[in-house]
């Protein structure tokens, strides 16, 4: 399979987390307005054996096109233990005041690294010497020295909107003018994700290029996520293939992991199918989902060519629904994250 990096430039505000999911759902329905149900089923089909395309989920970018910083989520590793903190906190420690205690530092140490989790994003580089081996302790440490920081690249508002009453056209009656949130991105940042296929010209880059004109996810109809495209043909992280992977999207996990060798979170999640025409008056409630998110270090017990699945989560006006669940992995080169 070739890598694609697929980047985002907003042209309006959004509501969404382009998670991989969300992604894939906005394929499959761009696979069937151009090319017909008979192609998506298809396309589905494939995915039972070898899947045809992997995605991950969107993550920021920021700066001008030709010194854009690329992010990645924080890799969760194995987390400090207190003698890490301990370690950490001696090499920091300065002059005790007579009225302090060694007890002190460390606890705010342990402050600085709760704020730490909490970080969403590393640039690439960042991430790249995670997978050549950099640990938990030294990611830290890098973050005490503010050479990684927490990105903020959401722009917060208040729009108005109007309900007409239908029977008047106006907002007088049952009608009203409310406010509502609304967020979008800073200048110059923007959202990317990548994309592996071995043929990107079959069906992919014209879904694409029309989820550009269509927008992508919820209230893409009223002006809200839609983004122009570039298509770029990258390798974006080269690693040896190691015994164990960070994912870049949602994954549901299957074929066991060595649980002692492997660092994640989960997420509990409960969609909904996009609102089409056929589907009017549906319970368009997808089951309840249990994801590794983005950034989970997975060590698998077996090597595969591809993790996950797809997962039928709905049956809806005759029709099944899935639900992505496929890792996008990236090796790590070295190290002992796991252990």
């Amino acid at each position: 399979m070739k890598e694609y990096r697929i980047c985002l430039t907003p042209r309006s505000g959004f509501e969404i987390t382009l998670h991989s999911d969300t992604l894939f759902g906005a394929v499959c329905w761009g696979i069937r307005t151009l090319f017909g149900e008979g192609k998506l089923l298809s396309v589905l089909n494939m995915f039972k054996t070898s899947p045809p395309f992997l995605l991950s989920s969107a993550f920021p970018w920021k700066g001008e096109h030709e010194k854009r910083i690329w992010y990645l989520p924080r890799p969760i590793l194995r987390p400090l233990s207190l003698a890490d903190i301990k370690s950490i906190e001696t090499k920091l420690r300065k002059p005790l005041e007579p009225y302090h205690t060694e007890k002190l530092g460390i606890m705010e140490l342990m402050e600085k690294y709760k704020q730490f989790k909490k970080l969403k994003w590393i640039p690439v580089n960042t991430f790249r010497k995670v997978l050549e081996g950099l640990s938990e302790k030294e990611l830290f440490i890098d973050y005490l020295d503010g050479l990684i920081r927490d990105l903020r690249f959401i722009e917060s508002g208040i729009a108005q909107k109007n309900r007409l009453d239908r029977l008047t056209h106006s907002t007088t009656g049952s009608g009203e003018t409310f406010y509502t949130p609304d967020i979008g991105f800073r200048q110059t940042y923007g959202l990317y994700f990548l994309l592996k296929t071995a043929d990107i010209d079959a069906y992919l880059k014209p879904v694409l290029k029309f989820l550009e004109d269509s927008g992508i996810g919820p209230n893409a109809r009223t002006g809200r996520n839609w983004f122009t495209m570039e298509i770029e043909e990258k390798p974006f992280l080269e690693t040896t293939r190691g015994t164990s992977f960070i994912t870049l999207s949602r994954y549901i996990a299957h074929g066991g992991i060595i649980s002692e060798a492997s660092w994640y979170q989960v997420v509990s999640v409960r969609s909904k199918v996009e609102s089409r025409q056929e589907f009017a008056g549906e319970d368009v409630w997808k089951d309840r989902i249990t994801y590794m998110t983005a950034g989970s270090m997975v060590t698998p017990k077996e090597k595969k060519d591809f993790y996950g699945s797809l997962v039928p989560v709905k049956k809806l006006a005759g029709t099944t629904i899935y639900q992505y669940g496929y890792a996008y992995p990236v090796w790590l080169g070295g190290g002992k994250h796991g252990v």
